[in-house]
Formats: structure tokens, C-alpha cells, sequence
């Protein structure tokens, strides 16, 4: 078999491209967060982590004379706790209880390995209760569902000790306690427990009867470790063929198709998902659907994961809004914000989370004067002038109704959506209180830990001054968050809601569906 001259360049060519792709793998360095840390390590992160918030963090600098004594004796009691080499999985605990005294819900500790033991069983709340189930969702034991004590403590001190992880707005949050409540070494060395490789359950049923249950829990074998550093190693001595195979057939999350899509409850009623803001605005598929939905008579959309800074979806909801007769002062003012002043910052700063400055209005001196009176006195140096966020030029049509499912994990545009429609008399929050996450946030990595730090760097007021940043929205109807919901019942929910305040409408043109729900 014979290979013409340019068979052999294409040829050659090719395999000098992935040779050269294979060693840009190479020469990029890995970024392994070190395992354990030092006495010296810890209190260099500590101080670059004070630096990076007092420079940075819009919530430290809301109350500078409070916040600075309290981060500095809590670092203080950090570094005299750990004198020896600490595990950088302890550390990220410790700097995660530390960023929650500034009480930011954007506070976030990022990129460690949790090696802590962790607890061998499912906690589904149910009332005042806790179920525990096993790797199915069925209880671990039918007699006897509920646990009351774990390790002879009962649930209440574990709650208690799990919401030092947790930023003040979601520290009643059963969804976003359950995580916490799994790492159960953690929480041992938190309330003084030794650390076992087993754990003692107590279970009771409806009949106030117990039984205790030990289990194990989850070993982090060296033998597994090293499998995994092996594969690892197989993966890296791929030849140059394979890798060309396996770069062709490469497919990036982002880029798959994601099955949200309008699905049927009852034949009044549908529902739809939206986690990602940014990429419903460009899936007019999506969109579709969601105008689709708004022609029934009830359309229950799934918020409770969603962020992004898009507008479009509050754009498109503003549709069951009530006609705002009330305020004549500035009846498109949806609310203001300012961030914290930087050098690297600059002034179009907040532009991305559609904010614009207050000359934007065209108002005149006086009305702009009048329009901000409210808004609290700020100091110029650590924060930038006021900037103005208006509310979707949409008007109200149609008499159907709304249901959003949101939770803490509702961020960003979302928390926009959630406050919107909480006076909506059409709409109906349902789940879990936001946090008030709206801000844009400051990102920074510690040097010896690597640990990957975020923070809020902006804050968000309402219309008429009120700080909505750490505030965060109450449902109409609590629901604690799990995946079994009842639709069926949620919808039951919805219409034996207490009804909202009617607001008197201009006459407009009715586009909805008008159908009664059954």
C-alpha cells in the first residue's frame, strides 16, 4: 500500500498536533490543594483571607467597626486551635464558619476534598422528625422509621451544630442542612465526640418505642486510593491514537441538550423546570415552552436551583403582574444597588446584572432627590454611587394563575423573580425562604490551602431604600424541599391558599386562558 507525499505531511501533521496537545497537558500545572497545613500555612491564609475581605466584601463593609473585631478573634481562635498540622478539609470548615459571621448568603468555600466519615444513612425531614433512609429512599428500618439520637445526641444538637456551616438567612433551611448533617466526623469533633468507624443510631416509632442501630461508615481505604492513582496513571500513558479518539468524542455539559420540558399535572395545570437563567435566554425551544405554559390555567415553574443574571424569564412572567397604580413617583423603579469600591472595578461594574447609573433615568435634580431619599448614607470611599435597576416595560394581561417552587438555592435573578412575584396576586411562592443572594460576587484563591473563596462585592436595596441583600423572600406556602413532591397536591395547595390583595387593573386585553382551575 502506497502513500502519496501529501498523505504522509496530513499524516504527519496530524500526529505532531496531538503530540503537541498532549504535552500542553502536561506543562499546565496542576492546581492539588495541599492536605494538611502547617501552623505558619494556616495563619498566611488567615491574614490573606482578612486582607482579601476587608478590601472586598461589600457586607464586611456595611458594619466595619463590628465585623473587624469579630473576624479578627475568630481567626485568633483558629490559629490557637491549630498549632499542628491540620487537614485542609478542617480548615475549609473553620474558614466556612468564620466568612458566616459577616452573614453574606454569597459567603462560599470552594475547592477541597471532604475526607471526613460520613453519615451512612439518608435524613428526610417530616415535620418535627427526621426519617432515616438508606441508599433506595426506604427506611433503614420499617418498625422503626424516625432517628432521635445519633451517637446518644439527640437531633437537636446535631441541627444546632450544622448550622454553624450555614449563612444566617439559610440556618432554618431543612434542604440546606442535610449536607451538613452528613458529615458526621466533622460534627463530632464540633460537639466533642471521638471519632469511631461506626456509628449508634436510635430509632422510635409512632408508638414511642426505641431501638438502637451501629453501622458503619464508609471507608476511605488506602488500597482504594492508590486504585484510583493507578487508573489514573493508565489514563495518562494513553497513546497518541486513543487520545485523538477520545478528544473527537469529547462533549461538553454546557453544550447537551437538557429536558426541561412543559409536562402535564392535571389537565388545568402544567409545570416546567428552569435551573440555568443565562441559557433559557438563548433556548428559544424553552422559551416556547414556558409561553405555552402561560396559556393554561395554572403554569408551576421550578425555581429552586436557578441562577444566572439573565432578565428574560422575569421579562416573560411579567405578564401576571398587577397594574402598579401606587407609586407615582417612579412607578418603573424596580430597585437600586452599589458595589464595593476597587481599583481593578469598573464603573459598569453592575451593568451585567442589569443595572444602569441613576442619569440613566433622565429625571430631573429635584425628582432624582426625591426618588433617593431613603436610600441609606453610605461611605463614598468604600462604595460607588447609587445605580438604578428598572422593571420590565410589560403590561399585565390575562387572569390565570402562577406557582414558583424556590428554595436557597434560588440565586442571583432569580431572588429578582422571587421578590417580584411575591406581591403578584396571581402568583404563589412555594418551597423554602430565599437567601437574598442577589449580588455579583468577589472570587479569590488562598495560597497554601488553595481553597477557592467567594463573597458578595455588591448590595441590592429595594424601591424604597430597604436592604434586600441577606434579607431574602418568604414563600406564600412552605414546603420543605425533597424530590418526591405531589404535584397533584401542590396544585391542591395553590388553590387553598389564602388569597392576595387585589389590585385594581386597567382594562387590558385578555391573551391567557380563563379557565377555572378543577
Amino acid at each position: 500500500m502506497s502513500f502519496s507525499y501529501r498523505s504522509i505531511v496530513m499524516l504527519l501533521s496530524v500526529i505532531i498536533f496531538a503530540s503537541l496537545l498532549k504535552l500542553a497537558f502536561f506543562a499546565v500545572p496542576k492546581d492539588n490543594t495541599a492536605p494538611m497545613l502547617n501552623a505558619q500555612e494556616v495563619r498566611q491564609d488567615l491574614y490573606a483571607l482578612l486582607d482579601q475581605i476587608e478590601q472586598h466584601s461589600a457586607f464586611y463593609a456595611l458594619t466595619p467597626d463590628k465585623a473587624s473585631p469579630q473576624l479578627k478573634y475568630m481567626a485568633s481562635l483558629i490559629v490557637e486551635q491549630y498549632q499542628d498540622m491540620t487537614p485542609n478539609d478542617r480548615f475549609a470548615a473553620e474558614i466556612t464558619k468564620l466568612l458566616n459571621s459577616l452573614k453574606d448568603p454569597g459567603a462560599q468555600v470552594h475547592d477541597f476534598d471532604d475526607q471526613s466519615g460520613d453519615l451512612p444513612l439518608t435524613l428526610r425531614p417530616l415535620n418535627d422528625q427526621w426519617l432515616a433512609l438508606d441508599s433506595s429512599n426506604s427506611p433503614i428500618n420499617n418498625d422503626f422509621p424516625f432517628v432521635t439520637h445519633i451517637d446518644g445526641l439527640p437531633m437537636s444538637k446535631w441541627v444546632a451544630a450544622s448550622q454553624a456551616y450555614l449563612p444566617e438567612p439559610a440556618k432554618q433551611s431543612q434542604e440546606m442542612q442535610l449536607p451538613w448533617l452528613k458529615k458526621l466526623n466533622l460534627l463530632r469533633e464540633d460537639l466533642g465526640l471521638s471519632i469511631k468507624p461506626y456509628v449508634l443510631i436510635t430509632l422510635i416509632n409512632d408508638d414511642l418505642q426505641t431501638q438502637q442501630v451501629t453501622l458503619a461508615l464508609p471507608s476511605h481505604e488506602p488500597q482504594a486510593q492508590l486504585a484510583a492513582s493507578n487508573q489514573e496513571d493508565k489514563t495518562q500513558d494513553m497513546s497518541v491514537f486513543e487520545f485523538i479518539t477520545q478528544l473527537s468524542q469529547f462533549e461538553r455539559s454546557e453544550f447537551q441538550d437538557v429536558p426541561h420540558q412543559l409536562e402535564t399535572v392535571n389537565n388545568t395545570t402544567v409545570k416546567l423546570k428552569i435551573s440555568d437563567l443565562y441559557a433559557f435566554e438563548l433556548d428559544r425551544d424553552l422559551q416556547q415552552e414556558l409561553l405555552k405554559g402561560m396559556t393554561h390555567p395554572l403554569l408551576i415553574i421550578d425555581l429552586r436551583d436557578a441562577s444566572g443574571f439573565s432578565p428574560k424569564l422575569l421579562s416573560l412572567l411579567s405578564r401576571y403582574q398587577d397594574a402598579d397604580l401606587n407609586n407615582t413617583l417612579a412607578p418603573n423603579v424596580m430597585g437600586f444597588a452599589h458595589y464595593r469600591r476597587s481599583p481593578e472595578l469598573r464603573n459598569d461594574y453592575l451593568q451585567p446584572l442589569n443595572f444602569k447609573p441613576l442619569d440613566a433615568l433622565e429625571y430631573s435634580v429635584p425628582r432624582l432627590k426625591s426618588l433617593t431619599r431613603n436610600l441609606p448614607s453610605v461611605d463614598e470611599d468604600k462604595f460607588s454611587p447609587w445605580y438604578v435597576r428598572t422593571k420590565p416595560a410589560v403590561t399585565p394581561e390575562g387572569r390565570n394563575r402562577l406557582a414558583l417552587l424556590v428554595s436557597p438555592k434560588c440565586r442571583q435573578e432569580c431572588e429578582w423573580i422571587a421578590y417580584r412575584t411575591k406581591s403578584w396576586s396571581r402568583a404563589n411562592l412555594i418551597g423554602e425562604k430565599t437567601s437574598g443572594d442577589f449580588a455579583r460576587q468577589s472570587h479569590f484563591k488562598l495560597p497554601n490551602s488553595g481553597l477557592d473563596i467567594r463573597f458578595s462585592s455588591s448590595l441590592t436595596y429595594d424601591a424604597q431604600g430597604k436592604l434586600l441583600s441577606g434579607a431574602g423572600t418568604e414563600p406564600d406556602i412552605w414546603l420543605p424541599q425533597n424530590s418526591d413532591i405531589q404535584w397533584q397536591g401542590l396544585v391542591s395547595l395553590v388553590r387553598s391558599a389564602k388569597p392576595k390583595t387585589q389590585i385594581i387593573q386597567t382594562s387590558q386585553p385578555t391573551k391567557l386562558a380563563q379557565a377555572k382551575l378543577n
